[in-house]
Formats: structure tokens, C-alpha cells, sequence
């Protein structure tokens, strides 16, 4: 010992020379015995699993759920001009403010289009380098073990519950927050061993930008002190703690605005609101929450090695099976496996490590906080599966002798969590595919059928429309979207009616961005309902509250001459000739309210530049004729 104090300083922090950790890196090089793998060859095969495993998502559509609000209905990243992405920076997009997120999202349409193929591609491209991230951050943990490190980054790569997190393209947040919190992982961990403050800082400036991009990376401070442990710097010591109180300032502040947020709030006005709805629901007691967050938790952990029955929306169960044996009992198994990581502190590292990695990475979602309407969500699972994963191949690795036993079985499995994710994949086709098949297995959810209502709607199958529509509505969902179809619905059938009192409701229902639609809707059936003066107001009003301050001009005035309103549709048919709007028809029909208004030669005058235009305009013809003018 006496001579090691004597050997010159090195720019390493003074436990990477304890004897533990020389002991950890020992046992780690020793597991390398028996296999050799070049990392430039590892990364290619892990790459090439990866795209076969996710291509069929390749040519998928969009899907209504949340697709519309991030990309398909949002005018700013359809328009991807400058000025949009600097209101794009300060907007709320489902229930989230994530401006990194969104700006990619921006860049990924002024880049490379508005087909979703490219944000699918992205998105693919983007879990691609999360899964080189995690490559690298294992061979960080592990001391280059290549066994482990290659087989933990293909598991966590190929794995068909990160399907959603990959081929929805509205998780583009998911893939986004996970790239910086992997960043921020291999700085830590490189400012740990080399001891140089630039890594700290590379670390700090990562963590806000995943906080930037999806709320969850709040947990990072946690994740960071667990490597301080796996590297024998002790957990919840004081310097731990202190160290980092950068983080948990900056954990504190995003995940106070993200409960504000989802609770309906805008910041005091400083955040433009694009949602109507809250996501934070305290429907529950502290028991029912605590039975549903650790049921989630062992649901995720069995999911990881047996991905069975993958849908989009897990539905809480009705309340006549809150007492139901698997979610009383769930906070006990619970607590056993966080019992046993917990008595694996000083023994069995990875063991620690694992469980609280998986732990801390998922607590925020585990619904004792109830947001939303799901009790778990697939892509909950995405940063969390590395701590599981990693558990699992390190174990193996060191209980296993024959490393070609570990290589072999693991192919095997391979194989089929590649078929398993493809299959997944397709689930995501388009709406239809995505709700028909969480129907299967959540035939009474509200939700689902409320999905399935709203894409029948848009395909105009009316009778699924009214079938999901209707159940949907029994159990009290009373949605814009929902509103809306069954209005559609109804006006489809002839049950003016009935629609009409739909569309109010959706309007009622509707964000204030969204409202024009359901007015134009409206204004369509009050037109058709014989209701003119008031489809001419609902025109008015959904141009007014629409991007295009003209678009239903011509409805507008054609509802106005059958209202009688004869000078209001004169105006608005000399409007539409001097935009250029279907300049031939709004001539004829000017002619109509100029002779209504008692001013025959102007009629004439409008309906000979009819004739100039287009000779074969039979409407024009003929009320010429009526005015006894030979055309």
C-alpha cells in the first residue's frame, strides 16, 4: 500500500483502484474466456437484426391516435416553415411539452416530407443508435464482456414490446428521450472513470435535452447514483447525493410542469394549449392505485420473457374485479422482487443494479399517479427492459460455463422475438388494424370502441360506426372525435336531427384549434336540414376559427341565396371572383342574387361572362334563356 501512495497521481477518481472493483473487472474479463466478438462486427449484426426485425413498419400509415395531433393535423409541422417551429417551441401537444421532440419531428417534415414512412424510418433509425448506445454502455459496465454486452443491446433492440415505442410515430419522444438519456449514461460513466468535469457536463447538458423531449427521463439522478454504486462509490451517500443536486433541480422543475400540463394547465399562458382534455384522473383511492401500479409492474416484468397478447390500449378492469386475486396479491409479489434486490446490495451487484435500474426507470408510470385511462402501456417498458436484460445475460454469463450453450439458446430465442416483433409491426398498418386488434383482447373498452367508431367513421361504414359508437357512448365516453362520428353518422342516415344535436355536443367538446370542423360539419347538415340562415353562420364561424379564413366561402354563400339573404350572398359571390374560387359557378349564381335584388341587368351581364368562359354551361344557358336572352 505504501507503495502505491508513492506512484504519481493519474486522472482517474481514487475508487477505480479500490480492491472491490478490481475484484468486478477480474470476474467480468474472465467471463470473456471462450469468446471473442470484433465490436465493429457485433454492431453490424446487431444492426441488421434490428432493421429486419422492425422493416415491415416501413410502410405503414399514420394512425388517429395521437398520429393527428403530432403530425397529421398539425399545422406547423405540415408547414415547416421557420416561423412555425418557433411557435412550435412554445406549444402543448397531447398532453406534453416536449419542444425537442417536436422540432424533430418539424425537421423530419421539411427534411424528408409529410408521408409517414419517413417518421416511421426515423423513428427505426433513431432505436437503431439507442440500441449501439446501450452496446456501448455495457461494455462500459462490463468491462468490454462482449458476450454480454452483444446479446444485452439485441435483446433490448429486437424486443416486440418496444414496438410500440419504434413504429408508432408519435413515440418519436420515446426513441428521442432515450437517445440523451444513454448519452447522458456514457458520460457519467466516463466522468467516473477518467475524473474530468467536461464528462459531468456532457452528462448534465444530455439530461436536460431528454427531459426536453419526453418528461419520464426525470429519473435519470436515480439511474446515476445506481452507477455510482455498480462502480463502489456507494449509493445514497451524502456526496452522491450532492453531486448531482444539478439533476434533481432540473428532475423537479420538468416533472412539476409535466403534472401541471397533463392536468389541463398552460403555465399561466406562457404554453399554447392544442388539447381540451386533462390526462391526470384521481378516480381511484391510494389502495386501488397501489393494487394497479405493482399489478403493471409484474405484467412488464413477465412481458419481458414472454411477450403474449401485445395490443395499444390496456384497459383498467371494471369495477366488479378491483378485489380480483392477481391485483390483490400484486403488491405482494412486488415487494418480493424488490426484496430480493434489495438483499442482493452487497452480493450480488447486477442483481441490484437490474431491479432498481428497472424499478426507477418505470416508477413514474406505474399509475400510482392514475394518468390516462390505461393501467400499462407497451412502450412504459422501452428504457426500463435494459435493467432487466442486463440482469439476465450478466447472471447468465456468470453461471453458465459453456458460453456457446449461452450463444446458441439466445439464437433461438432471437429468432423468435424478431418474428414476434415483426408481427407486431403490422398491428400498426393503419387505425383499423391497430384498434381491431386491441379489440380482441379488449372487446368492452370504451376507449377501443371508441376508435374503432371514430375510423369506421372516417371510411364511412356507418353501421360499425353506430355499433362501437353507441357501446362507446353507453359507458360514457363523450369525446369530440366520438361526437363527431356518430354525428357523421347519423347525417349520413337522414336523422338530421340527431346529428345536429351530435355536432353540438362536439363543438362543446371539441379544443378551441379543432372547433371550425365540427362547425363545418354542422353547417353542412343545416344546409341539407333546410336550415340555411343557420348553415351560413356555422360557415362563418368555422372560417373564422380554421387556418383558412376562405375555405367554405362558397358553401357560405350558397346557404345565404337559399336563405334568401340575397345582398350577403352577392358579397360573398364577389369575393370568391376575385379570389379566383370556381369563378363560373360563382358567376351564375351571383347572376341569381342580383336578379333576386332586383338588378336584371346585371344578372344578364354576369351570366354572358358565363357563357364567354364556358359555352357549355348548361345552369348559365338556361337562366338566360329564362330572361328571354338568346346565349
Amino acid at each position: 500500500m505504501a507503495k502505491n501512495k508513492q506512484r504519481p497521481k493519474q486522472n482517474i477518481p481514487p475508487q477505480a483502484t479500490n480492491p472491490t472493483l478490481k475484484a468486478a473487472t477480474l470476474s467480468s474479463q474472465s467471463a470473456n474466456d471462450g469468446f471473442s466478438l470484433n465490436p465493429v462486427v457485433a454492431s453490424i449484426i446487431i444492426t441488421v437484426a434490428v432493421l429486419i426485425a422492425f422493416w415491415a413498419g416501413f410502410s405503414n400509415d399514420f394512425v388517429l391516435w395521437d398520429d393527428n395531433m403530432y403530425v397529421t393535423e398539425n399545422i406547423m409541422v405540415q408547414n415547416p416553415t421557420f416561423a412555425n417551429l418557433i411557435r412550435l417551441l412554445g406549444v402543448e401537444s397531447a398532453l406534453n411539452y416536449h419542444p425537442v421532440t417536436m422540432a424533430s419531428l418539424w425537421l423530419n417534415s421539411a427534411l424528408f416530407g409529410k408521408a409517414a414512412g419517413s417518421f416511421i424510418v426515423v423513428n427505426t433509425l433513431i432505436h437503431l443508435a439507442n440500441t449501439l448506445l446501450i452496446f456501448q454502455f455495457t461494455r462500459q459496465l462490463t468491462k468490454n464482456n462482449m458476450l454480454v454486452s452483444f446479446l444485452v443491446a439485441l435483446f433490448w433492440g429486437i424486443h416486440p414490446m418496444h414496438v410500440e415505442s419504434v413504429t408508432w410515430v408519435s413515440e418519436r419522444k420515446d426513441v428521442l428521450y432515450t437517445l440523451f438519456f444513454f448519452l447522458a449514461c456514457i458520460q457519467y460513466v466516463k466522468y467516473i472513470e477518467q475524473n474530468q468535469r467536461k464528462y459531468y457536463i456532457y452528462c448534465f447538458v444530455f439530461f436536460v435535452l431528454s427531459c426536453l423531449s419526453k418528461a419520464m427521463a426525470v429519473v435519470l439522478p436515480l439511474v446515476l447514483l445506481l452507477i455510482d454504486y455498480w462502480y463502489d462509490r456507494g449509493f445514497l451517500t451524502v456526496k452522491n447525493i450532492t453531486s448531482k443536486i444539478p439533476f434533481f433541480i432540473v428532475a423537479l422543475l420538468f416533472g412539476a410542469l409535466a403534472v401541471h400540463i397533463q392536468g389541463g394547465g398552460n403555465l399561466g399562458g406562457r404554453i399554447e394549449k392544442m388539447t381540451a382534455d386533462v390526462a391526470i384522473a384521481n378516480v381511484f383511492d391510494m389502495g386501488t392505485k397501489l393494487k394497479f401500479g405493482f399489478y403493471g409492474f409484474l405484467v412488464y416484468i413477465v412481458k419481458m420473457f414472454v411477450p403474449f397478447n401485445q395490443h395499444n390500449f390496456y384497459s383498467y378492469p371494471g369495477t366488479d374485479e378491483y378485489n380480483a386475486i392477481q391485483f390483490i396479491t400484486a403488491p405482494l409479489w412486488a415487494l418480493i422482487v424488490l426484496g430480493l434486490g434489495v438483499l442482493a446490495y452487497k452480493r450480488q451487484k447486477a442483481v441490484f443494479f437490474g431491479v432498481f435500474f428497472f424499478f426507477f426507470t418505470i416508477l413514474l408510470v406505474l399509475q400510482f399517479l392514475s394518468v390516462g385511462g390505461a393501467i400499462l402501456a407497451e412502450r412504459y417498458s422501452y428504457i426500463p427492459y435494459f435493467g432487466g436484460i442486463f440482469l439476465v445475460f450478466y447472471y447468465l454469463n456468470q453461471k453458465v460455463q459453456s458460453k456457446n450453450l449461452i450463444l446458441g439458446g439466445s439464437a433461438i430465442v432471437a429468432v423468435v422475438f424478431m418474428y414476434l416483433t415483426y408481427k407486431q409491426t403490422l398491428t400498426y398498418k393503419d387505425t383499423g388494424t391497430l384498434f381491431a386488434n386491441s379489440y380482441k383482447y379488449e372487446p368492452t373498452s370504451p376507449v377501443v370502441n371508441e376508435n374503432l367508431a371514430n375510423h369506421y367513421g372516417r371510411s364511412g361504414e356507418i353501421n360499425n360506426v353506430l355499433l362501437y359508437g353507441e357501446y362507446a357512448l353507453s359507458k360514457g365516453v363523450e369525446s369530440y372525435a366520438l361526437m363527431g362520428a356518430l354525428a357523421n353518422a347519423y347525417y349520413l342516415k337522414g336523422d338530421y336531427k340527431k346529428a345536429l344535436d351530435f355536432y353540438q355536443k362536439s363543438i362543446d367538446k371539441s379544443p378551441d384549434h379543432r372547433k371550425f370542423v365540427a362547425y363545418y360539419n354542422r353547417g353542412i347538415a343545416n344546409r341539407d336540414a333546410g336550415n340555411f340562415d343557420q348553415a351560413a353562420k356555422d360557415f362563418t364561424t368555422a372560417m373564422e376559427m380554421g387556418e383558412n379564413k376562405t375555405a367554405y366561402l362558397g358553401m357560405r354563400a350558397f346557404a345565404n341565396l337559399k336563405a334568401n339573404k340575397f345582398k350577403e350572398a352577392y358579397n360573398d359571390y364577389t369575393r370568391m371572383i376575385d379570389l379566383g374560387m370556381s369563378v363560373d359557378t360563382a358567376y351564375n349564381d351571383r347572376a341569381v342574387a342580383r336578379y333576386s335584388l332586383g338588378d336584371t341587368e346585371g344578372a344578364i351581364k354576369d351570366l354572358k361572362e358565363v357563357m364567354k368562359r364556358n359555352p357549355n354551361y348548361v345552369d348559365a344557358r338556361n337562366n338566360l334563356i329564362k330572361l328571354g336572352v338568346q346565349p
